[in-house]
């Protein structure tokens, strides 16, 4: 039976501390966003107001040359205004990449009381964390999204700490 998601605690429970995610509201056949998860209209995008940012991804290849300080501008830019852009020629191979992905479908894939282990708060190594919204205790509206932030230090510290799924 499908938990009751009308109320906060059932959804914090679920979400946060049973380590589900918001994935695993997904999984469970979700037809509504539970309230909690909905901004309050007040805090909302007015897209009317909103203006657009139109640029081509930045071409990292040029901060080897002369135009190193427009493409360092372009990318503050992008940062200030919209807090995130797309790059191209950043010479990261496209295996690892592949890999990045796979091993994240392999940790959200993972049974709840797993991926809960690293939770904020009670997560076993200083250096992984599993969670949701940032702050699910004081949060208006929480966020649509689960995360796992690892921190690397050393190929050693990351082999001793990190999720098997992500090493």
């Amino acid at each position: 039976m499908a938990p009751n998601f009308d109320d906060g605690d059932s959804v914090y429970n679920f979400v946060v501390r049973d380590g589900n995610g918001v994935k695993g509201m997904v999984d469970l056949g979700l037809e509504k966003v539970p309230e909690q998860y909905i901004q309050p209209h007040h805090e909302r995008i007015d897209k009317l107001k909103a203006s657009s940012y139109d640029r081509p991804p930045i071409d990292l290849s040029m901060l080897d040359g002369p135009q190193h300080s427009q493409v360092v501008g372009l990318i503050a830019e992008a940062a200030e205004r919209v807090g995130f852009f797309q790059v191209v020629n950043h010479r990261v191979p496209i295996e690892v990449l592949e890999s990045v992905k796979s091993a994240a479908h392999e940790f959200f894939g993972q049974a709840p009381e797993k991926k809960a282990v690293y939770r904020k708060g009670v997560s076993p190594s200083p250096y992984v964390k599993y969670g949701t919204s940032f702050v699910p205790e004081k949060e208006k509206a929480l966020e649509w999204k689960d995360y796992v932030s690892m921190v690397y230090t050393s190929d050693g510290e990351a082999l001793e700490f990190w999720p098997n799924e992500c090493q």
